[in-house]
C-alpha cells in the first residue's frame, strides 16, 4: 500500500477517520468505565476494543462521518470475514434509537455523490478531534 502524502486529502481522511472512530468510541462507552455495549450484539464491550462501526460502509462519503451512522461495534460483528458488520441488525438498532426509517434515510443519503474538499476533510478532523477533548473517556 502506497504511503499517503503528508498534506494530502487522503493523509486527511486518514486523520479525520481516526479521531472520529474515537469520538463514536467513546460517545458509546461509559466516561467512567470505558465500557459499553456492542450495538449489534449486545456484548460488553470496551473503547480501546471495540471498532467505530458503519451501517453504511465508509467508502460511501455521504454517510462516512455521519454520527448516525456509526456506532460502537465489537470487532467480531464488524469484521468483514466473521459477520459482514451485521448491517440488518445494525439498521434495526439505528431505527430504534433514532426513529422508524432512519436507516432507510442513511441508505438512501449514502448512494448521493460527493468529494471533499481539502478544507472540507480538515474542517471534519478539527471538529472530532475537539470533541473527543470533551469527552471524559481516556480515549
Amino acid at each position: 500500500m502506497a504511503t499517503k502524502k503528508k498534506g494530502s486529502i487522503p493523509w486527511w481522511k486518514a486523520k479525520a477517520d481516526k479521531e472520529f472512530s474515537k469520538f463514536i468510541r467513546g460517545r458509546d462507552t461509559d466516561s467512567h468505565t470505558g465500557w459499553g455495549f456492542c450495538c449489534t450484539c449486545s456484548v460488553p464491550t470496551h473503547y480501546k476494543g471495540g471498532d467505530a462501526g458503519h451501517f453504511q460502509p465508509r467508502q460511501h462519503l455521504t454517510t462516512r462521518y455521519d454520527e448516525k451512522n456509526v456506532h460502537l461495534q465489537c470487532k467480531k460483528c464488524n469484521n468483514k470475514d466473521w459477520n459482514q458488520g451485521e448491517q440488518y441488525k445494525h439498521g434495526k438498532f439505528i431505527d430504534k434509537k433514532y426513529g422508524e426509517g432512519t436507516a432507510d434515510e442513511l441508505y438512501r443519503l449514502s448512494r448521493e455523490r460527493k468529494q471533499f474538499k481539502e478544507y472540507q476533510i480538515i474542517e471534519i478532523f478539527e471538529k472530532y478531534k475537539a470533541k473527543v477533548k470533551e469527552l471524559e473517556v481516556g480515549v
